[in-house]
């Protein structure tokens, strides 16, 4: 249950970043791909860079949490930092400069989030993998 809450909360976030894509198209004038804008640039980067790692992020918990063998504290631990990360991401990466504190800070916990998950994951499975003659 704690990634369905986290799959909601992502989508949430998705959906503010669509509609600032949106408003950003109008305001810019740009309506098929970035044009000449920067600003076009990075919030569609913005909303492209959440769709991407949300993905690996919400398989993994999914996952892990049906596996049942995490703490649930571990996984609501992982999700609030990777929610955080992506907001985090998603405000550095719209600045006008485009590099912030918050886009690189973003950027290293959310590949450190995906870390942890997919050494837990290869843990849990390999175990199971040795014990089970690999699955045959």
């Amino acid at each position: 249950m704690m990634t369905l809450f986290y799959a909601g909360a992502l989508c949430l976030l998705g959906i503010v970043l669509a509609l600032q894509t949106i408003r950003t198209r109008f305001s810019t004038e740009t309506f098929m791909g970035t044009g000449e804008s920067l600003e076009m640039l990075q919030i569609t980067r913005a909303h492209g860079n959440l769709v991407e790692y949300a993905l690996f992020f919400l398989v993994l918990s999914a996952l892990l949490e049906t596996a049942g063998q995490i703490p649930n504290l571990a996984t609501g631990l992982l999700g609030d930092v990777f929610l955080g990360a992506r907001i985090a991401h998603a405000y550095g990466l719209t600045r006008p400069e485009g590099k912030s504190v918050f886009r690189v800070g973003g950027t290293l916990t959310t590949l450190t989030v995906l870390l942890i998950q997919s050494i837990w994951a290869l843990k849990i499975s390999i175990s199971w993998l040795v014990v089970n003659n690999w699955g045959f």
